[in-house]
């Protein structure tokens, strides 16, 4: 007989011990009467552990660990028609933000366990999943000079911020980048293109784009070409949530986008905070089908 719920901890994520998370939700999914199973797993063995778990017929598939391990998770939960649950054990958690996951562990088991299915809306880049956003330019950079932080001083937000600002010392990438959309098509040269769908992290950095989710679209966001120093600068106001609409970026709200690099074919994309190689353009769009999630009661956050 399968599980109820079936729970994948990444024990690659965050600082705490995955022995010591497990005891946690052991004691709390007990007390329960639900029947469950609780997976410890690492990054490189992590697809293969989903996979397994997302095929049995639980109910609830949860994702423990940061956004890259809830995007992974819940591929294979909307694949199988399961509901997904998250426990926030990243460094930002900024999906478990968006629905209102509570970061203490032992309240956010009981979101799983108390908590209502709801939908929210996802993003689909060429056949992938995207729970919050995809990004190519300067923040493959970062999320690679982040890694190697991480393997040396920890997993950290100070460091996090760190490897941008450390990125932004080098020569910026200048992407020549067309953008085609059902209005019409631009072209532009930028350090950096982004889409975005998560009204969370919009609020976090004080961006624009929050009437593009109210339009059930997603905003895209083209940086503005710059030198060296004056990125460095515009870094600055990033992490200080100070970035101008129309001055720093150029904000676009639509629901469906093709990307494409007018010199280079191969691209280096983050999605939801890991690195992905892409093959010619980058299609991005609305999913057509809305992933049930395990939320508190109070309305999801869009």
């Amino acid at each position: 007989m399968a599980n109820s719920i079936e729970i994948i901890i990444n024990a690659n994520s965050g600082a705490r011990r995955a022995e010591e998370m497990k005891l946690i939700l052991e004691r709390v999914l007990s007390a329960s009467g639900r029947t469950y199973g609780i997976s410890v797993t690492n990054r490189r063995n992590l697809a293969k552990v989903i996979s397994e778990k997302a095929a049995t017929n639980c109910e609830i598939l949860v994702a423990a660990g940061g956004d890259g391990t809830a995007s992974a998770v819940a591929e294979a939960a909307l694949e199988k028609g399961r509901i997904l649950g998250v426990l926030p054990l990243g460094t930002f958690n900024y999906f478990a933000r968006r629905i209102g996951i509570p970061l203490n562990l032992e309240a956010a088991a009981r979101v799983i366990l108390e908590g209502e299915t709801k939908g929210v809306s996802i993003l689909d880049l060429n056949g992938r999943l995207v729970l919050n956003n995809t990004s190519i330019g300067i923040l493959s950079a970062a999320l690679l000079r982040r890694r190697e932080l991480y393997r040396r001083w920890g997993r950290s937000q100070l460091n996090t911020y760190l490897s941008v600002l450390l990125t932004l010392f080098r020569a910026p990438p200048r992407l020549r980048v067309r953008l085609a959309t059902n209005k019409g098509e631009i072209v532009r040269q930028t350090p950096m293109v982004m889409v975005c769908s998560n009204a969370f992290q919009m609020e976090n950095f004080a961006l624009a784009g929050q009437e593009c989710l109210k339009a059930n679209q997603f905003a895209v966001y083209v940086a503005r070409m710059a030198g060296r120093w004056t990125l460095f600068r515009l870094g600055l106001r990033t992490l200080l949530r100070r970035l101008r609409a129309g001055v720093d970026y150029e904000v676009i709200c639509v629901s469906d986008l093709e990307i494409e690099t007018l010199r280079r074919r191969h691209l280096r994309a983050t999605v939801d905070g890991e690195i992905q190689s892409i093959d010619g353009s980058m299609r991005v769009r609305l999913n057509a089908t809305q992933l049930l999630v395990r939320a508190p009661g109070e309305e999801v956050t869009e």
